[in-house]
């Protein structure tokens, strides 16, 4: 199976849609990405994508899931700080009817108090489980964007719960429906089903979108913070760069797994021969416009702090010698074709690579701009971003 497969298309309101069949295979996912820009209270998005749960026309929240039940197939949805995503997988003989029920629950515009108040308890909830665990590297890379309007939580807070108004909501939920929608659909659809997508998604009124990127001096922390106390620490190192490409947004995915991912990573052998033994360590990057924020996070006793800080340095220095394409191309390049026969998967890899480039990307331009990557380009892509704005945090309880 070939990319010849796949198809990238504008729709008549000006969504943009990926879609790539294997008629051989049984099973459909569809995604749809709903950009936006936090403008208002926090919290405001993430409530919205709960309230598209509970009312589908003349169907409520239980009438939805036993429908959902009796087709085998979950639609799930998340938020995040810059958009929000629908999606499922099916069996193809089902795939008209849950997209017709997406739709029906996407384009519901009124509720009643009872759904309301059902929607701010789970939310509650949800923040109160947030608050009871240990997510303080989450806000610290949460909190570090240039654009300040992306730093609220996407949960907001349970004064926000209490603040909201219908209007708040419904001017949050209107202000999804933009030209920048992305849809992605796979695996075994049918010529009908893709005109069913056109027919529906493509003909809801869009507003045009744009995101101008609000950038505002404020004051930084200085390079090495320590949070707390105690004998273990944790230790989270952020690299942020603010002028990345779609060069660099690619790479970030190769060198993080190539320095964090797996026993044989970079940062494991490293730290190994120099007498740590991390039996884990998690890398991660994110995307934002054109900012860049790229981490680690491990965890260290306090005795052995001043010597870690020092071969940090050290191991950014020795990461340019990585033999990338040995460790990363048989996971990232040559392990795409698994993409061909899992749909689920593919709308999950579409919507990633909408994540970083802000855009649909194809598989045949993701796979050329990898197919050029080498040990050389990797190594300078890897020293831009050790060189940009960094900060260590330790962090005790």
């Amino acid at each position: 199976m070939e990319e010849t497969c796949e198809k990238a298309e504008k729709l008549a309101n000006g969504a943009q849609m990926i879609s790539f069949r294997a008629p051989a295979l049984h099973a459909s996912a569809f995604s749809v990405v709903l950009p936006f820009v936090p403008e208002g209270r926090a919290g405001a998005y993430h409530c919205a994508e709960h309230l598209f749960f509970e009312r589908a026309g003349e169907k409520r929240a239980a009438d939805i899931n036993a429908e959902m039940t009796a087709r085998g197939s979950e639609i799930m949805g998340y938020t995040t700080k810059n958009y929000m995503c629908f999606n499922f997988t099916c069996r193809k003989e089902v795939f008209a009817d849950q997209l017709r029920l997406l739709f029906a629950m996407l384009t519901q515009k009124e509720y009643g108090e009872e759904e309301e108040d059902a929607v701010l308890g789970v939310i509650e909830n949800e923040i109160f489980e947030y608050d009871f665990y240990d997510n303080r590297t989450s806000d610290i890379l949460r909190e570090a964007w240039y654009d300040e309007r992306f730093t609220k939580p996407v949960l907001g807070t349970e004064e926000d719960l209490d603040a909201f108004t219908e209007e708040e909501i419904a001017a949050a939920r209107e202000s999804l429906f933009t030209d920048g929608m992305a849809l992605f659909l796979a695996g075994a659809f049918s010529e009908d089903d893709l005109a069913l997508v056109r027919e529906t998604f493509g003909s809801l009124p869009l507003r045009p979108y744009s995101y101008a990127p609000q950038v505002k001096k404020r004051k930084r922390e200085k390079e090495v913070v320590r949070r707390g106390g105690g004998k273990d620490l944790q230790v989270l190192v952020t690299y942020h760069l603010g002028r990345a490409d779609d060069e660099m947004k690619s790479a970030a995915f190769w060198i993080k797994s190539a320095l964090f991912d797996g026993m044989d990573a970079a940062f494991l052998r490293f730290f190994e021969k120099h007498g740590f033994r991390f039996y884990s360590v998690d890398g991660a990057y994110s995307v934002l416009g054109d900012e860049l924020l790229f981490s680690y996070m491990t965890y260290i006793k306090r005795r052995d702090k001043k010597r870690f800080l020092a071969l940090a340095g050290e191991f950014e220095e020795q990461a340019a010698w990585t033999p990338f394409l040995r460790l990363v191309r048989p996971f990232l390049y040559d392990n795409n074709v698994f993409l061909y026969d899992n749909p689920e998967r593919l709308c999950a890899h579409y919507v990633e690579g909408w994540a970083d480039l802000g855009r649909p990307v194809t598989l045949a331009e993701d796979r050329a701009r990898a197919a050029a990557f080498t040990d050389v380009r990797l190594s300078e892509l890897w020293r831009v971003l050790a060189r940009s704005d960094r900060h260590v945090y330790f962090l005790g309880k």
